[in-house]
């Protein structure tokens, strides 16, 4: 199995390790981390892939892509349902992840989403070593006025290159 793919330990550590136990943590995508997120917190999983639904013990939110304003003005296919999202939005997160849907996708639609965000203690971006993602990367923190730090992944992608993700946390 490519683990490429998937959210790397240290970001999944990062989180345990930087987010209260028991709080409300939300992310867009999920996979084989989740059950690792869902025995340390209250995870919401919005997930466009019907195969992913209830995998792990996290609450499921099945979000199919719709189009998006934001994604379509950078080319991407699309966003999660945004009305489906906002539907389901848990009271009080402190912590979201982006990383979902996959790169082919797109995630600039979470942009949809600055209100919700602007609450939020923490945002984990992934796959911010791909150029789209660190283009989100900037936006979000420029948008929500965020400190961004970034992370370096000790495994690399398949085919050698390096990983990385970052966080954005509001300023003291």
């Amino acid at each position: 199995m490519d683990e490429s793919w998937m959210l790397p330990k240290e970001a999944l550590e990062f989180v345990i390790e930087h987010v209260e136990p028991g709080s409300v943590v939300v992310e867009f995508g999920s996979g084989h981390g989740s059950e690792t997120l869902s025995k340390h917190f209250d995870l919401y999983s919005f997930e466009h892939d019907e195969a992913w639904l209830g995998v792990t013990s996290s609450t499921y939110i099945h979000a199919p892509i719709k189009e998006n304003q934001y994604a379509t003005e950078e080319g991407e296919k699309g966003w999660y349902d945004l009305e489906i999202v906002r539907q389901n939005w848990p009271k009080d997160p402190l912590c979201v992840i982006v990383d979902g849907p996959p790169g082919f996708i797109g995630r600039t639609g979470i942009l949809s989403m600055l209100e919700e965000l602007a609450s939020v203690y923490m945002i984990l971006v992934d796959d911010i070593d791909r150029e789209a993602e660190l283009q989100l990367l900037h936006t979000l923190s420029t948008q929500l006025d965020r400190i961004q730090t970034t992370y370096d992944v000790e495994k690399p992608r398949e085919g050698g290159s390096k990983r990385r993700f970052a966080t954005l946390t509001r300023r003291p």
